[in-house]
């Protein structure tokens, strides 16, 4: 009889492991058809070189345990957070949501913002500067920095709702001035004003605050009357949780270049202690109508051992620019030198790439991205649905990976001790006849 059962849990045990890595399924929403779309190419190559995200996201979903840091690098087609908002929003469905991550009061810089960020300030201007630009203010951890040397001077920050649910967090990690000065936190949500310390240090944030409340925003004061407040950015994220935290730089017109000359932006970029690492530029080098394909390859790799530097085993994977106009005369031939150096240095690497240049069909899709109202009126930045397109399809490649990353390492269910159980059987009292 023991032996039928063997054999049995020995045919069907393949069944119930393939069964349970079908249950852990990614399943994003897939992105609008259009015919100019590869969607069966939307794939990352060298996937295999992202396994340790995978394992630690895997861990997440079926333990409940662990955060994984997603750092997302890039130019303009970040800043305003319209892709990599459904990429972010993509993975906390479904891994759990550690809190909105890197932000940065634009507004304060005169730059365009997020949609869900609210920003004001009681110091009016504020000088600023931004990632490539010869000004004297620093840029940090976000590519931009503000500077005021107006006494007691703050700067108020506030999530707005998604979809009527509050966006919110009970950490904060701020990037300031590499002083020690000292600031008031408060909120409405606070029972009373919190006052800390920054501390020195340029190779760590410069405060850290947790609270118990879970709050949606803050209003933060240099308050020992001294002027000098410079601020970098911060990160609202969650404590005692798990699930992915996604961090978003993005500065317009930026370029690998840009990123690599800056030693402040490497010295806070490390403390976000990134798992995930996803480059995202080539449309402003590009604007280089004789772009050299081997010089691009080599920046790349510049770019990839700074990462490697300060986060030696985190993954990391180059994504390619999708088609734009040049002068918004003619599809630019340079983002296709740009995306082929890009693709042949991962490949030669073995370095995960996602190539949207190649799954947007290139200058033919610039075409197509034209006629269907997904480029912007420039011809070089993308409408709203033109960016949510780029998002999807790069969360439904990050899905397929990790799903067939699953299905070859299917999560071994954790052994539990059999529970013995004990009956007493009262004895039937003896009848006295």
């Amino acid at each position: 009889m023991y032996k039928h059962l063997l054999i049995v849990f020995l045919i069907l045990f393949p069944v119930i492991v393939f069964a349970q890595a079908d249950s852990l399924k990614w399943l994003p929403s897939p992105p609008l058809y259009y015919s100019f779309i590869d969607y069966e190419g939307n794939y990352i190559s060298h996937s295999g070189k992202l396994d340790s995200v995978f394992k630690k996201l895997l861990k997440v979903s079926t333990q409940h345990k662990g955060r994984v840091s997603i750092v997302h690098i890039g130019d303009s087609h970040l800043q305003a957070d319209m892709m990599t908002s459904v990429v972010r929003t993509g993975m906390q469905d479904h891994f759990g949501d550690l809190g909105r991550g890197l932000v940065f009061p634009y507004q304060l810089a005169n730059s365009n913002a997020p949609r869900d960020i609210s920003v004001s300030s009681n110091a009016g201007t504020w000088k600023s500067n931004r990632l490539g630009v010869d000004k004297p203010v620093k840029t940090g951890i976000c590519g931009f920095g503000i500077h005021s040397a107006k006494g007691n001077c703050n700067v108020k920050l506030r999530l707005k709702d998604i979809d009527e649910q509050p966006q919110t967090f009970n950490k904060m990690v701020f990037f300031l001035g590499n002083d020690s000065s000292e600031y008031r936190i408060d909120d409405n949500k606070l029972c009373r004003p919190v006052v800390v310390h920054s501390r020195q240090g340029i190779d760590t944030p410069s405060l850290v605050l947790e609270c118990d409340s879970m709050l949606s925003g803050f209003e933060m004061t240099k308050s020992d009357g001294s002027g000098d407040f410079s601020f970098y950015g911060v990160s609202l994220e969650k404590k005692d949780t798990s699930g992915v935290l996604y961090h978003t730089i993005g500065v317009n017109g930026a370029r690998y270049d840009q990123y690599l000359a800056n030693p402040l932006f490497w010295n806070q970029l490390r403390a976000l202690k990134g798992d995930l690492f996803i480059v995202s530029m080539g449309t402003n080098e590009a604007q280089n109508l004789k772009i050299d394909e081997t010089k691009m390859a080599k920046i790349v790799d510049s770019m990839v051992k700074s990462i490697h530097k300060i986060a030696p085993k985190a993954a990391i994977l180059i994504t390619t620019p999708a088609g734009s106009y040049f002068k918004q005369k003619k599809p630019n031939a340079s983002v296709q030198a740009v995306s082929r150096a890009m693709v042949h240095y991962c490949d030669e690497n073995e370095l995960p790439c996602w190539d949207l240049n190649r799954i947007t069909d290139g200058a033919n899709g610039a075409v197509a991205m034209k006629k269907y109202k997904l480029l912007g009126h420039d011809l070089v930045h993308y409408s709203l649905l033109g960016y949510q397109l780029q998002g999807l399809l790069l969360v439904n490649a990050l899905a397929d990976s990790y799903n067939s990353y699953v299905r070859k390492h299917p999560p071994i269910p954790v052994k539990s001790k059999p529970k013995v159980v004990i009956e007493y059987v009262e004895k039937p009292k003896k009848t006295h006849r």
